[in-house]
């Protein structure tokens, strides 16, 4: 459960892809518990419920993206962190999660969480994709692993990077040292939209496998509709949109037109959740029978590969991003 609450209880496999880097650190797109007991307020961050309507989309039709995509556990030896997040002056959200634990002034969320809280040694590496799934056997290899994907399958030349150098001893993949840098509040990283020889706008991606890959490397979907939407804490210094991926033979079938939900410019932090059927498709793709606006979502959720967060703005744009928890819409 991620429910959001503004008081504080007492009780209660991606393979790498190969090619040439001009920077060892950064992938170019030539290639592929603080806790508390007292009550507080909301300070810094803005919380949106599933059912306001800051969450419907636009009608907007979304300009077409690549069809295919190079995703790697990215890393970047430069540090990216919000100016407010050392700051006396910032209280961070209350993310009261029910379940015999209590509440506590947190950043925790039910799928991923970068705290260490209830005896955990150490942060969340991986977002917790099968917790709620009666059928495990939907998930395989570097489920919950997060990536970065940039836009060179038609010829984009934008760059991603991560706070950090990703890898520990054991797991070259590790984000553990991401959320380190990011101040153990999050992942966080740097991007610059370059177009390219891109007949549409440039974009890059930051997200995480929810099903995973079999030993062939196709990706896997799992049902994952009992989660009943999905919530994320975050800080963007530009616009985006949450996409819901549903596996290469899906997205084929629907051109790449999937289902998302905008996410505002937040610089000062957001929490924002969605129920599925917020989801909707930006209307330039084919029309699938089974696949209208008003169930897109909810097909998307029983049918989940990733989810990430798509920056796509101007040529020459440059931002940053932080996420902070990512958890379930239950109640």
């Amino acid at each position: 459960m991620f429910a959001l609450a503004m008081l504080a209880c007492s009780e209660s496999v991606d393979s790498p892809v190969s090619g040439t880097a001009e920077e060892p650190n950064v992938l170019m797109a030539n290639n592929d518990l603080l806790s508390s007991s007292s009550i507080v307020e909301l300070s810094s961050f803005s919380v949106d419920t599933p059912n306001s309507s800051a969450d419907v989309p636009n009608s907007s039709a979304e300009l077409p993206t690549i069809s295919s995509s190079s995703e790697i556990p990215v890393s970047s030896s430069s540090s990216s962190e919000p100016s407010w997040l050392y700051s006396s002056a910032y209280i961070p959200p209350v993310l009261c999660k029910i379940g015999g634990f209590g509440c506590a002034v947190s950043y925790s969320g039910d799928l991923w969480s970068p705290e260490t809280y209830y005896g955990k040694d150490e942060p969340d590496d991986d977002v917790k994709t099968s917790s709620f799934a009666e059928d495990k056997s939907q998930f395989g290899i570097n489920a919950g692993k997060w990536f970065l994907d940039i836009d060179t399958a038609d010829g984009g030349k934008s760059t991603i990077q991560w706070a950090a150098p990703v890898g520990v001893e054991g797991d070259s993949t590790s984000i553990l040292p991401v959320v380190e840098e990011c101040g153990e509040r999050g992942v966080c990283g740097t991007f610059k939209l370059d177009r390219g020889d891109l007949s549409y706008d440039p974009f890059v991606r930051v997200g995480f496998n929810v099903a995973g890959f079999d030993s062939n490397g196709v990706a896997l979907t799992a049902d994952v509709s009992n989660w009943t939407g999905i919530c994320l804490m975050y800080e963007a210094s530009q616009s985006a949109i949450l996409v819901l991926d549903v596996g290469d033979s899906l997205d084929q079938v629907l051109k790449y037109d999937l289902p998302n939900v905008p996410l505002a410019r937040s610089e000062a932090g957001s929490v924002k959740c969605f129920e599925w059927s917020k989801f909707k498709r930006a209307g330039w793709g084919p029309s699938v029978e089974g696949w209208d606006d008003d169930v897109a979502g909810e097909m998307a959720a029983r049918h989940l590969s990733k989810v990430y967060i798509q920056f796509q703005e101007r040529n020459g744009t440059e931002g940053k991003f932080h996420i902070f928890a990512v958890g379930t819409n239950l109640d």
